[in-house]
């Protein structure tokens, strides 16, 4: 059942989210020359590759300056996005959220940095990819995805006034959201991306409203290496092993573990084990707690985050994650005594 009253309640209680964003440039005209192949020379399989494979190049390694818009649901968040490459080839990212609170991110090399005011909530962590922005996956060779996740490609519509090839990649077994990507033909750049429900619902967009190649790094980026970092998240948060001995026994395919940990939810002061898995392009976390001091409903909700909630025994399985709430049904209800 969708219960619309506890949803901000329980993702309130559960989830914290980082989002980040920079300053706003100019627009770029599309260029007519094209001297990548055409997908209609090779196969649609190895052509669509080719073009994931020049997007996650083109994110690596172009120097660029772009403004954006994300939508999720209703919610419409401005951002802009920074990025270069220094000449000793460390990569530098910047990205500013220009609503609401002040919160940005600063990639340099594999460590990001968070930034929120006035909060003083900013960490940094061990990481080659910012977070919150695009999955981690966009940004490596599609092989990893293959095996649960396949492609095709074919002439997209014009975005930001560019000429794209429009990317699908489709779950194998629709246990997981799909995604459409528009992607530059002159530059490989994603230009815009749209995750969607297997049934063709779009949950989650991401629109570039203007987009500008550097010959080198953007000006603004040149002193970030000189910025103060704020600490390690590790090194804030003492992680303590879960303490309830159940665990998810199913997860789909190619699902991994980053970590799991025993610890207090913010504000609320829930005992909870948290368990963190990811295939590369989505994440799902799996919150145990105990069941009289959680006290919330059964109930599933179906979104660009989607949420399961289901009690079982003396416990309390909470699946948050973007993936089908029937998935999330399916994981929660596969937790048990762990095997080992």
């Amino acid at each position: 059942m969708i219960n619309n009253w506890c949803r901000s309640s329980l993702v309130g209680l559960l989830l914290a989210s980082v989002t980040v964003s920079t300053a706003a440039q100019e627009n770029v005209t599309d260029n007519a020359s094209n001297t990548t192949p055409s997908p209609t020379a090779q196969s649609p399989a190895s052509s669509a590759e080719f073009w994931f494979n020049q997007m996650s190049t083109a994110l690596r390694e172009l120097n660029f300056e772009a403004t954006l818009v994300k939508s999720s649901g209703s919610r419409l968040e401005p951002m802009t996005w920074l990025h270069g490459v220094y000449q000793d080839g460390l990569e530098v990212e910047l990205v500013v959220r220009l609503n609401g609170a002040d919160v940005r991110s600063v990639r340099i090399g594999d460590d990001t940095s968070y930034y929120s005011q006035p909060s003083d909530s900013s960490y940094t962590l061990h990481s080659d990819v910012t977070y919150g922005l695009l999955p981690a996956a966009f940004y490596q060779p599609f092989e990893a995805l293959q095996p649960h996740y396949q492609v095709r490609v074919d002439r997209g519509m014009r975005v930001t006034g560019r000429a794209t090839y429009f990317i699908r990649i489709l779950s194998r077994n629709n246990d997981r959201y799909h995604y459409g990507l528009w992607i530059d033909r002159s530059s490989g750049m994603l230009l815009k991306m749209q995750m969607t429900t297997p049934q063709g619902e779009v949950l989650e967009q991401i629109q570039l409203t203007t987009f500008s190649e550097r010959e080198s790094m953007p000006i603004s980026l040149s002193d970030l290496r000189g910025v103060p970092r704020p600490p390690r998240l590790h090194e804030i948060r003492n992680l303590e092993a879960p303490q309830y001995g159940v665990q998810a026994q199913w997860l789909p395919a190619g699902f991994e573990l980053l970590r799991a940990s025993h610890r207090r939810i913010a504000g609320t002061q829930l005992a909870t084990d948290h368990f963190l898995y990811t295939d590369g392009l989505t994440e799902v976390s799996i919150y145990v707690s105990n069941r009289q001091q959680q006290a919330l409903p059964e109930l599933a909700i179906q979104g660009p985050e989607s949420l399961f909630n289901l009690n079982l025994g003396e416990h309390a399985i909470t699946v948050v994650g973007k993936l089908p709430a029937t998935t999330l049904e399916r994981i929660a209800q596969s937790v048990q005594a762990d095997s080992e």
